[in-house]
C-alpha cells in the first residue's frame, strides 16, 4: 500500500521593500553617529580633566557626555555613560600628581561623582521619554483630528446634498438665496414643496447646535417637512403636526426653530407662522420702506409636544420682495463679540432704495460680512429673497448662493 507524504515547505518571509531597508540603514547610522559623538564627548571631558587639574571643577565636564546620551541615544546609554564618566573621574584624580586623599574621601567623591551623574542620565531620560509619549500623543491627536475633519466634511457634503438643488419657477416673481455654515456642516435649512392645495409651501428652519450633531438634526427636520407638507397646507397646523413628530423623535434639549409659509403665485397672498422663529420681512416698493410682520406662532419644535401654532397673513404686491432669515446674520458678531442686531439688518436692507432680489441678497450679506471684519462665523445664516416683479407677466428667475462655509456651488 502506497502512502503518500506532503512535506510542507517552510514559510519564506517576504523581502523587505526598498525604502524600508534604506531607513533601517539610515537609524543605524544615525546612532552610531551619536554613539560616536557620546564617545568624544566622554574623552574630551577626561582630557579636560586631567589637563585642568584641581584648578577646576572639571566634573562638570562629564554632563555633556551623560546628557547626549541620555537624551539622543537612550537611558540605558544614559546609565552606562555615568558610569564610564565616573570611572574617567577617578583615573583621572588618580593620574594628577598631589591630588590624592585618604580613602574614605575618595571613596566619597566618587559616590558622590556617580550619584551627579546617575541622577542626570535619569532625569533627562525620563524627561525624553516624556517628550517621545507627548510626541506620539500629537500625532496620534493629529491623525484622529484629520480623520474626524474628513468625516464632518463628508457630513457636510451630505447635508448640503439635502438642499434643494433649484428654487422653484414662480410666474412673476424671483428668488435669490444666500446659505452657508459656520462649520464644515450646519443646522441651518430651507426646502420647498408643492402643498395639496395648489400653493408653494416654504420653510426655513435653523437647528439647535452646530456641525454634525445639528446637520442630523436638519436632515430629521427635512424628513417631516416633506411628509407634512403632502397632506397639510396650513403653515400653522403643519408645524403643529411637525413639533409632535419632532418631539417623538428627538433627544432631550434638542429643538429647531422654524418659518413655514404658504405662498399663492397668482395673488401674491401667503400665510405664514413662526417656532421661535424671525419673522419674515417685506421690503415694500410703494412707498419703499422694510415692514417687519407681526410674530405669529409659537414656541420651538420639539420640547414642547403640545403647542399650537397660529398663521398670519401677508401679501406682496408687484415690486414687493419677501425676506426670510436665520438669526445666523442678525447675530453675526464682530471681532469684539458685538452682535449685528436686527435693526442694521433692516436698514441694509432699505438701504439704496429698490432692487431686484439678487441686489436686497448682496446688501444684507456685505453688511454681515463687514460688521465681522474677519472674524469667522459663529453660526450658520440662511436668507431666502422672493421678489414679485413689478410686470405680471414677466418669467420667474432664481439665483442660488452657497456660503464659504456649505463648499458652494454659485450660479448667480
Amino acid at each position: 500500500m502506497l502512502s503518500a507524504v506532503e512535506t510542507a515547505s517552510p514559510a519564506v518571509p517576504p523581502a523587505p521593500h526598498p525604502s524600508e531597508v534604506l531607513a533601517a540603514g539610515s537609524r543605524a547610522g544615525s546612532r552610531r553617529l551619536r554613539t560616536a559623538v557620546a564617545v568624544a564627548l566622554l574623552a574630551a571631558a577626561f582630557l579636560a580633566d586631567y589637563w585642568t587639574g584641581n584648578e577646576a571643577s572639571s566634573s562638570l565636564y562629564y554632563l555633556a557626555a551623560v546628557g547626549w546620551a541620555a537624551w539622543f541615544l537612550d537611558l540605558g546609554w544614559g546609565i552606562s555613560m555615568a558610569v564610564a564618566s565616573g570611572a574617567a573621574w577617578l583615573a583621572a584624580y588618580l593620574l594628577v600628581p598631589g591630588s590624592h586623599s585618604s580613602t574614605a574621601v575618595l571613596v566619597w567623591n566618587v559616590a558622590g561623582e556617580l550619584a551627579v551623574y546617575g541622577g542626570a542620565a535619569t532625569s533627562l531620560g525620563w524627561l525624553r521619554r516624556q517628550a517621545e509619549r507627548t510626541r506620539a500623543l500629537a500625532e496620534q491627536l493629529l491623525v484622529a483630528n484629520e480623520n474626524l475633519d474628513r468625516e464632518v466634511r463628508a457630513v457636510g457634503r451630505l447635508q448640503t446634498g439635502m438642499l434643494p438643488e433649484s428654487l422653484p419657477g414662480i410666474p412673476g416673481h424671483e428668488w435669490a438665496v444666500h446659505y452657508e455654515t459656520s462649520a464644515r456642516a450646519g443646522g441651518d435649512y430651507y426646502d420647498f414643496a408643492p402643498l395639496p392645495d395648489g400653493r408653494t409651501g416654504v420653510l426655513v428652519a435653523d437647528a439647535s447646535g452646530h456641525g454634525p450633531a445639528a446637520a442630523v438634526l436638519m436632515a430629521v427636520t427635512r424628513a417631516v417637512f416633506q411628509d407634512v407638507a403632502r397632506r397639510e397646507s396650513d403653515p400653522g397646523r403643519a408645524l403643529s403636526e411637525m413639533n409632535r413628530a419632532l418631539a417623538r423623535l428627538l433627544p432631550s434639549g434638542w429643538f429647531v426653530t422654524a418659518c413655514a409659509l404658504a405662498f399663492d403665485p397668482a395673488t401674491g397672498a401667503f400665510d405664514y407662522a413662526l417656532a421661535a422663529h424671525l419673522p419674515p420681512r417685506i421690503a415694500r416698493a410703494a412707498p419703499w420702506r422694510v415692514e417687519v410682520l407681526p410674530a405669529r406662532g409659537g414656541l420651538m419644535l420639539g420640547p414642547f409636544p403640545s403647542t399650537a401654532y397660529e398663521s398670519g397673513r401677508a401679501r406682496l404686491d408687484p415690486g414687493d420682495a419677501l425676506v426670510l432669515l436665520t438669526d445666523g446674520l442678525t447675530e453675526a458678531e464682530d471681532p469684539d463679540g458685538r452682535l449685528l442686531g436686527e435693526n442694521a439688518v433692516d436698514a441694509a436692507l432699505s438701504s439704496g432704495g429698490p432692487a431686484d432680489a439678487g441686489t436686497l441678497r448682496r446688501r444684507l450679506v456685505e453688511r454681515m460680512t463687514r460688521h465681522r471684519a474677519g472674524a469667522p462665523a459663529s453660526d450658520d445664516a440662511t436668507l431666502l429673497v422672493l421678489r414679485r416683479l413689478e410686470r405680471e407677466d414677466a418669467g420667474g428667475g432664481a439665483s442660488p448662493e452657497r456660503g464659504p462655509g456649505a463648499e458652494p456651488r454659485n450660479t448667480s
